[in-house]
């Protein structure tokens, strides 16, 4: 007698890779392998520890194994900030290596990507296709591949046509990481039962959005994320996703791009994304926008009722930047402004401060030592008020779902008027308010937070703001888009040539 195994009983093995980057082609900081050993080339238990109580798409993936009869194995994934190209010693050791992984240790029911959508590696403009397509040659044909991409990627057919999955953050800053990873998961464990044949379509107009106008809590892209969840909504549809783009990537899919999954149906697949792509075409041109420059900047938050904080676009650390612009500071200082909070990457500054140690007076030059794109080095004088290890972790929502910081040895410097410098040896976004907590600063005590980035800080500083406001200064994440040249982008592409059409 022959016992038949119902499909949710069989037991499902998943493998977890990753290698997630958001390259900016336009810094001069590559992404060397020795730069994702330093952030975390993290293995096995490794990527346990850093991932299972966060937020994180690699938290989503890893959430689905709590499943009866799911495993998953977590064999590497890795990620370092965005800048420049990964390089093709970096990119060729830790794909190589996730090759290597899924080969030894298979085979696998199916394998879960934990990707960005945006990286570029030197001779492989897209990057992350071409993870996806080697892990589907490793792998077969037949064993389903689930990718979760964040909302600022440049998605390609070539992603697509290598997954069987893949989902799109959804919000803007990243808060529902988690939760779009673990929708691609569960789409993949109901693939392999058989319960469902998944069928993507991707549409991408000849279109750009400018970085400020991509904060989904307001319109424009509040009405390109309602018509997601709309689509999403009709019957047959398992899944639908718009991509921002990345305009800091200089590759020829750079862009907006929407994703539906069907039950089965292409049609209905192709139906859903080019309903959404062509209602955000539509409304094109309020997705370009102008904000105030450096001084409108500085004055209108010394003006109003603080704190006001100020998103410093040009050095927009989440996008590329390289954390120590000047141009804000700078003004500041000449304008006589008081209570006024920043951070600046300074890996010098902070080994001067911690020569001469807290309570110690101190005159050095800080930040602007990067690029001249960036402002100068500013000499200030000033009190080292604290010298911390600048290790900090934060369960408050925050962008991307990241639970664990390192800043590197961090000093704290005050100036006077109670202008705060604080100072760190490693790049590290203004995503968490406790990296302020953590060396006893008080930011809500300031007049004005300078927080280096457009949408990433909102979640830890727009909870005790006044106002938040964009500043256009200048560098690798200048809002001016007509500031860059660009070799590689499609043509004509929206608003660069007016001319661009686009019809479903």
């Amino acid at each position: 007698m022959t016992t038949t195994v119902p499909a949710e009983a069989r037991p499902i093995r998943l493998a977890l890779v990753g290698i997630a980057h958001e390259t900016n082609t336009y810094s001069e900081v590559p992404a060397r392998y020795e730069s994702f050993e330093a952030d975390g080339i993290l293995r096995g238990d490794a990527i346990l520890a850093v991932h299972a109580t966060a937020q994180t798409t690699v938290a989503g993936f890893l959430e689905v194994g709590s499943e009866p009869g799911v495993t998953v194995v977590p064999l590497l994934y890795t990620t370092t900030g965005p800048c420049a190209q990964i390089t093709s010693d970096a990119f060729g050791r830790i794909v190589g290596e996730i090759i290597d992984l899924l080969r030894k240790h298979g085979p696998w029911d199916g394998v879960l990507l934990a990707q960005h959508g945006a990286a570029v590696a030197e001779g492989y403009p897209d990057a992350d296709g071409e993870v996806a397509s080697r892990v589907r040659a490793a792998v077969g044909p037949n064993v389903p591949v689930g990718m979760a991409l964040d909302m600022h990627g440049n998605i390609t057919h070539k992603m697509i046509d290598a997954t069987t999955i893949t989902t799109i953050y959804r919000t803007n800053p990243h808060i529902d990481s988690r939760v779009r990873a673990r929708e691609c998961a569960n789409l993949i464990v109901r693939t392999i039962r058989g319960e469902i044949r998944p069928v993507q379509h991707l549409e991408t107009p000849p279109m750009v959005i400018n970085i400020i106008k991509q904060y989904t809590g307001e319109e424009p892209m509040a009405s390109v994320v309602a018509a997601v969840d709309t689509v999403e909504g009709w019957p047959g549809m398992l899944s639908a996703s718009a991509a921002e783009g990345y305009p800091y990537a200089d590759v020829e899919e750079m862009g907006m791009a929407f994703l539906a999954i069907s039950d089965g149906d292409p049609e209905l697949a192709a139906r859903g994304s080019k309903w959404m792509a062509s209602r955000a075409w539509e409304n094109r041109e309020a997705f370009v926008g102008d904000v105030y420059s450096p001084a409108d900047a500085i004055a209108r938050a010394a003006s109003v009722p603080g704190p006001v904080v100020i998103m410093d676009v040009g050095d927009n650390i989440g996008g590329g930047g390289p954390a120590d612009s000047t141009f804000l500071l700078e003004i500041a200082l000449q304008q006589g402004v008081k209570n006024y909070l920043q951070t600046l990457y300074d890996p010098e500054a902070v080994a001067a401060c911690m020569e001469v140690g807290p309570g110690a007076k101190v005159t050095l030059s800080v930040g602007g030592k990067t690029d001249r794109r960036h402002g100068k080095p500013v000499r200030v004088t000033g009190t080292v008020r604290a010298i911390t290890d600048g290790v900090f972790e934060d369960w408050r929502p925050t962008h991307g779902g990241q639970r664990f910081f390192d800043g590197g040895a961090t000093g704290v410097l005050e100036l006077a008027g109670g202008v705060t410098l604080v100072l760190t040896s490693h790049r590290i976004g203004n995503t968490s308010i406790e990296q302020m907590y953590s060396c006893g600063v008080r930011p809500e005590l300031k007049q004005i937070i300078v927080a280096k980035g457009v949408v990433s800080p909102r979640p830890a500083y727009q909870p005790i703001a006044s106002e938040v406001i964009l500043a256009n200064t200048a560098g690798v994440t200048s809002a001016d888009l007509n500031s860059f040249v660009f070799v590689h982008r499609r043509k004509p592409l929206f608003p660069f040539e007016r001319e661009a059409s686009y019809r479903a």
